[in-house]
């Protein structure tokens, strides 16, 4: 069991640890150059993140470069895993 961070930084952190198996929603942030994904903002419910997606969004509206913004469901050690690959383009995540 380890805690979850959200990137480098502690925005978006559970405040607790969790099991690797749990089901964990996050924010998919799809960047269209270069063409690649990133999960950040770790949720236990779905409605949480849908609220967090929404702030997310509000955050990057005003600036030249927006991401695409979406709620996915995806175990906390598969976060950990991704966590670790930049620039990640495999097909295989959750979408």
């Amino acid at each position: 069991m380890r805690r979850l961070w959200a990137g480098d930084f502690r925005r978006g952190a559970l405040s607790y640890r969790v099991r690797d198996n749990q089901v964990l929603y996050v924010v998919r942030r799809d960047w269209s150059h270069p063409a690649t994904h990133e999960f950040v903002l770790p949720r236990l419910t779905e409605a949480e993140a849908v609220r967090t997606a929404a702030a997310d969004f509000r955050y990057w509206r005003p600036g030249p470069v927006r991401p695409r913004l979406s709620v996915v469901q995806i175990s906390a050690n598969d976060l950990r895993i991704h966590r670790r690959r930049r620039d990640c383009m495999a097909p295989d995540c959750p979408r």
